[in-house]
């Protein structure tokens, strides 16, 4: 299926007619396997595959509506951005590319991250120099300057009582760190591909193959990550509310959060107001 221009939100010139068509075969030689692999991953986990879908929705709302761009937030183009991740993460798994799909959520969380210290630390000038290409900005650097803020240190002060853990401490080592640096290490296994973290060893084949072992991990992966960068933006947004099908993470009889994950919820959502549909 082909879209008209009128289905585009936004319509960028005309569109030109085909100029060098794909041959059949080609196509086909490219297409044949992942379409495979989706009839085959649909044909199991529906309910998995509209739960993704649903909560790449909730990621489109929570990027906000600014009136114009004067108003935008540090939070506002990175998460805008990490939705997009999130599309692609839910794509590839769907088409068997799990590996991929892993390293889309390292990228979203990464883009959440830093925009949540850029808007929590009041750096919206050096955003705008990272936005620009000009500086870098790590992950790692993010999360440290975070763990220093008053409000932030309380919400740490809290998880470390129960359930005995944190957001954002660094790894030592004998402690693999907080939350977010263990998650962000082992997205970021899949990412660099290290050993037993490669396409030939989800698949143990080459591929792309419907593996449901493989399908399994890049979605729990992908509802962990996205616990921890709906944590992230309420930090940097005092006042975001979840969208009503991110509350599925937490009341979903499917869905178990690790215990950092619902403490952190409970400590900073459970007393908001969710008039959503």
């Amino acid at each position: 299926m082909v879209l008209e221009p009128e289905d585009f939100a936004i319509v960028l010139g005309e569109e030109s007619p085909p100029s060098d068509l794909v041959d059949k075969d080609t196509w086909y030689g490219i297409m044949t396997l992942p379409d495979d692999v989706s009839i085959r991953t649909s044909n199991h986990h529906g309910d998995l595959l509209k739960m993704l879908y649903e909560l790449w929705g909730a990621w489109i709302e929570a990027i906000g509506e600014p009136v114009d761009i004067a108003d935008e937030d540090q939070l506002y183009s990175t998460i805008a951005d990490a939705a997009d991740e999130f599309q692609a993460a839910t794509f590839n798994s769907l088409h068997g590319y799990y590996r991929q799909s892993i390293s889309c959520l390292r990228n979203a969380l990464e883009l959440t991250a830093i925009g949540t210290y850029c808007q929590v630390c009041g750096k919206a000038a050096k955003y705008k120099q990272w936005r620009a290409g000009q500086i870098t900005i790590s992950f790692g650097k993010a999360c440290y300057k975070l763990g220093q803020v008053a409000s932030v240190q309380q919400l740490e002060s809290h998880l470390r009582n129960s359930p005995n853990d944190s957001i954002f401490s660094q790894k030592t080592g004998t402690y693999p760190g907080g939350w977010a640096r263990r998650l962000y290490s082992q997205l970021s296994n899949y990412s660099h591909s290290r050993p037993g973290f490669t396409d030939f060893d989800m698949w143990d084949s080459t591929g792309p193959i419907y593996e449901p072992k493989a399908f399994i991990q890049a979605t729990q992966l992908y509802l962990e990550t996205s616990m921890l960068c709906f944590t992230l933006e309420k930090l940097g947004r005092p006042d975001f509310i979840l969208p009503q099908p991110a509350l599925q993470l937490y009341e979903s009889e499917r869905v178990h959060p690790t215990g950092i994950a619902r403490a952190a919820y409970e400590y900073l959502f459970a007393n908001d107001s969710n008039d959503g549909p």
